[in-house]
């Protein structure tokens, strides 16, 4: 991963307190980053099914955490913990399913986090 997206990642945490975890998912399928507090691994076949859906995915599980999709359209996939472990912010950031993907504190709602993860999946388009 080129320095400039790692730090376009820094500056999205830095900037946005609600942002806890994020990949980035490459257009390879595969993650091409993540925080160090948010492994995901495990989890990458869900996450591409729900990258690549464009309706029907109505539940995703990360690192044991059930999630719920509560939006799913092609600027945005957004889900949420029922039981109040958190969110989840999907948005594209190229061809071939390249995503951002933010974990979103569950003291705060997934809106008050989405602009500034749009805008930053935006930037990262840019580079790759």
């Amino acid at each position: 991963m080129s320095s400039k997206i790692s730090t376009i990642i820094n500056v999205l945490l830095n900037e946005e307190p609600n942002v806890i975890g994020v990949a980035l998912i490459g257009s390879d399928n595969q993650i091409s980053f993540q925080t160090e507090n948010w492994d995901l691994s495990q989890d990458l076949s869900g996450i591409l099914n729900l990258i690549q859906a464009q309706s029907g995915v109505g539940r995703i599980t990360l690192q044991g955490v059930n999630y719920m999709v509560v939006e799913n359209t092609p600027e945005r996939k957004i889900a949420t913990n029922i039981k109040g472990k958190g969110h989840i912010i999907i948005c594209p950031t190229g061809d071939n399913n390249a995503a951002l993907m933010c974990y979103i504190s569950p003291q705060a709602g997934p809106r008050d986090a989405l602009f500034n993860v749009q805008e930053y999946a935006k930037k990262l388009k840019k580079k790759l």
